[in-house]
């Protein structure tokens, strides 16, 4: 399979991700059905409070089963962070996985949230098409030797927030909807060697009552690398370090030393983007 049409693929289904999002975040009653805090095994210790939402799990399932079903060599190989369990209203406990058919994902989707409505909106998304408009260079590339690794809303708690702060570098933003993102990476099953990689920022831009999103891919084999990545807005040399809000003081105190400005910024995802994009020299983990 080339990876042309194996990056497309991935890049589309990124796009149907990030549909999603957007869709539950116009409607606030839709988006505060979907809040689960996460247990304690599932927590980011970083973190007093850790949510996952039934969108960062559909989202999941929908790359699952959409790659799944076009490359059955992927099969049992896709994997993400979120645990697909969750309790139905009548006390049992399910595996969301996307149906078949929308009717039956839509019957799964009821039985978590006992909302007709709801469940019918989300499982007519999970169902849907998306479509891109990116020429996508191709190179031979067999999908049996890879996996595939999702974090399906990245910087929920931005996601369930919303708004959106800016931070005093141009182009960047410390908080809200423009540091979520949807990231989907493909290694080598063996060696873990990185091959392919998309973020997909949802909500990049507002246009009024809408947002648009930015997808940005790269994909190498080796020393042969090829990205879709805009020219960068500072020069290589700057000095500018992104980091969380909750690295230490100790961490951001050496970094001042040694003559680092640093900018805080939501998502890990979003930090990665501003490297990627060079509006950063390093992000800091």
């Amino acid at each position: 399979m080339s990876t042309g049409h194996f990056l497309r693929s991935v890049i589309l289904v990124s796009e149907k991700a990030a549909k999603i999002a957007r869709a539950i975040r116009q409607e606030e009653h839709l988006l505060s059905l979907l809040v689960r805090e996460k247990k304690e095994d599932e927590k980011n210790q970083r973190f007093a409070h850790d949510f996952k939402t039934l969108a960062d799990v559909l989202v999941q399932e929908v790359v699952k089963h959409d790659l799944g079903s076009e490359f059955p060599d992927l099969v049992g190989h896709i994997c993400g962070e979120e645990s697909n369990e969750f309790s139905c209203l009548d006390g049992e406990t399910i595996c969301l996985t996307v149906g078949g058919t929308e009717e039956e994902t839509y019957n799964q989707l009821v039985r978590i949230l006992g909302n007709e409505r709801a469940a019918c909106t989300l499982a007519h998304l999970v169902h849907s098409t998306a479509e891109v408009d990116l020429v996508i260079p191709s190179c031979s590339l067999s999908t049996d030797e890879l996996a595939i690794w999702i974090d399906p809303i990245d910087a929920t708690a931005e996601y369930i927030t919303g708004g959106s702060v800016e931070s005093e570098v141009a182009g960047m933003f410390r908080t809200g909807l423009p540091c979520v993102t949807v990231l989907i990476g493909a290694f080598h099953r063996l060696s873990g060697t990185p091959v392919l990689g998309v973020i997909n920022q949802p909500f990049c831009q507002q246009f009024a009552d809408r947002w648009e999103g930015k997808i940005l891919w790269g994909f190498g084999r080796e020393n042969n690398l090829t990205s879709h990545i805009l020219e960068p807005s500072l020069p290589q040399t700057n000095k500018l370090v992104v980091l969380s809000c909750s690295e230490s003081a100790e961490v951001k105190s050496r970094l001042t030393a040694g003559g680092f400005k640093l900018i805080e910024a939501a998502g890990a995802g979003y930090k990665l983007l501003c490297v990627a994009l060079r509006l950063v020299s390093a992000y800091v983990l």
